[in-house]
């Protein structure tokens, strides 16, 4: 009998249940929540803060004193600086009545964990030296981890990804599982790669205000990124790289990933669970990780040619549908993306109002108008599907639609009010309730994982995250209120839209006018 995938066991072991809330609805032991902050010393920090854009300290609130910038070539300190700051520097600092406090970052996080930590690579600065650093978001610094060049290692370890060659500059995602899984158990792997996804989403973002063209990269050798960052394998591993080019860089599509994985599929897409002797000190969550790594062993010294492009077409099934366009428009973001960075938060409670549809149009038009394949698969169509929840938009009927966005258009699936089911598979939230609109990204995982192993897990919630920011970021833009919901009950879910269970929910997007507080 022909065992499942990793990734199709810790999906269905991870879904949410009505009737099984109560073991996952546990009091939490605050006392032992871990530190959101990864702490490195070293009498070579370099401080970032002088080169922000901000009149005041985002610490201390003391105003910042003008420097001179040291241009540098091929660019300064002050770009990695407020790169990293709109990437997902601390915003804010809310302040509690017991003293503690919380820092507010760039990119939003299920339950304020902030499971992602961020390491920059330098090569060939005037300003900075070569090395690998970890940043500091608590003060808004650099440590160095390692001296040296390592631009050869990171090109191999990347399978020879054009991009680095081209790049002074890598920035390097990596997750710290355990302040994830403290509240959110096995679970936590797909908030973590949605949390992930947020930060993507906003580097990409902003990267080309400071001359960059960043290129996402998914494919690359696990074990030896982990070990040239000095992790704990068992706590901490990388999930993504991001060289930054200052030009634009042709890499294969769809991305790097097809260059190896489509060789015969022979690294380990058929892991089962651990045994119980086992799982205490390998549970399900770091199985799938580890499972979908790749190993040195597993890269193919001769490039395998690309996978022939689906012919399936996901509108297929709604082509009989009505179709309606969409007609948005090119969102004015002023100045800089930066301000609107800073000031997204996410919606604690919608009015319950309508927006236009032309802002439903136009926010989509900005999520998706940056997702061309660039070493994410995430315009690969065998991965996310977008519907649509329309609960109160001016210009469109209630109801669940499919919308594609190569062509631009809603499919209305079935009309009607769906408030109620909303309500309820998003855990009781009113959010979903009151929202004027719900995104709702889904991915058919056998196909993804043909197509890249259990490694398409990681890809598909990344990319929803990163799609999921997009939206984040017009919604702020355009006056709406937006919370995005990492906990559902799947199943139902998949009853509204009308889904087999083959088709999981990856992520769901809330979206409305939000409630003007007293």
């Amino acid at each position: 009998m022909k065992q499942k995938p990793i990734a199709e066991i810790y999906h269905q072991e991870t879904k949410y249940y009505e009737n099984e809330m109560g073991k996952h609805q546990q009091q939490l032991n605050w006392s032992a929540q871990p530190s959101p902050f990864k702490a490195y010393h070293s009498e070579k920090k370099i401080d970032l803060v002088p080169y922000l854009p901000l009149r005041n300290n985002p610490f201390t609130e003391d105003p910042i004193e003008p420097i001179l910038e040291d241009e540098g070539y091929p660019f300064g300190i002050g770009a990695i600086s407020r790169l990293l700051y709109f990437t997902n520097g601390v915003t804010g600092i809310l302040q509690y009545p017991s003293g503690q406090s919380l820092s507010l970052r760039a990119a939003p996080t299920a339950g304020g964990l902030y499971p992602t930590e961020i390491y920059c690579a330098t090569q060939g600065l005037s300003s900075l030296d070569d090395g690998i650093y970890n940043f500091q978001v608590k003060d808004h610094s650099l440590v160095p981890v390692w001296e040296g060049n390592f631009w050869t290692e990171f090109k191999k370890y990347c399978l020879e990804h054009p991009a680095i060659e081209e790049s002074n500059l890598l920035i390097i995602l990596t997750a710290v599982y355990a302040r994830s899984t403290w509240r959110y158990h096995e679970r936590a792997y797909r908030r973590i790669l949605l949390d992930t996804g947020h930060i993507l989403g906003n580097l990409s973002a902003y990267a080309p205000e400071e001359g960059f063209m960043p290129s996402p990269i998914g494919g690359f050798v696990d074990r030896s990124l982990n070990r040239l960052l000095f992790l704990d394998e068992s706590s901490e591993g990388v999930l993504f790289v991001v060289a930054l080019p200052r030009h634009p860089v042709n890499s294969a599509l769809p991305g790097e990933a097809s260059r190896f994985l489509n060789t015969k599929q022979q690294w380990n897409t058929q892991a089962t669970l651990p045994d119980e002797e086992d799982e205490a000190n390998n549970p399900l969550l770091l199985h799938l990780h580890h499972s979908s790594s790749i190993a040195p062993e597993e890269v193919s010294k001769e490039i395998a040619e690309e996978n022939p492009k689906q012919t399936e077409s996901l509108i297929a099934p709604y082509t009989m549908k009505p179709e309606i366009p969409t007609l948005g428009e090119a969102i004015d973001w002023g100045r800089s993306i930066g301000a609107t960075i800073v000031h997204r938060r996410s919606t604690r409670a919608f009015s319950g109002g309508a927006v236009p549809k032309l802002a439903l149009d136009s926010l989509l038009e900005y999520a998706y108008a940056d997702t061309e394949p660039k070493g994410i698969p995430v315009a690969d169509p065998t991965l996310l599907e977008t519907y649509i929840i329309v609960q109160q938009v001016v210009g469109l009927e209630e109801g669940v639609y499919f919308f594609s966005p190569e062509d631009k258009a809603f499919r209305t699936i079935y009309s009607g009010d769906f408030r109620n089911q909303s309500w309820h598979f998003c855990l009781g939230q009113e959010l979903a309730r009151d929202a004027a609109f719900i995104v709702v990204h889904t991915a058919h995982l056998g196909k993804a994982i043909a197509r890249y192993g259990n490694r398409a897990y990681r890809y598909m919630h990344l990319n929803a995250g990163y799609i999921g920011q997009r939206m984040n970021l017009a919604a702020i833009r355009l006056g709406l209120g937006v919370s995005g919901i990492g906990g559902f009950y799947d199943d139902e879910v998949n009853a509204l839209l009308g889904l087999s269970l083959d088709k999981i929910i990856v992520y769901i997007t809330t979206l409305g006018q939000p409630h003007e507080k007293a």
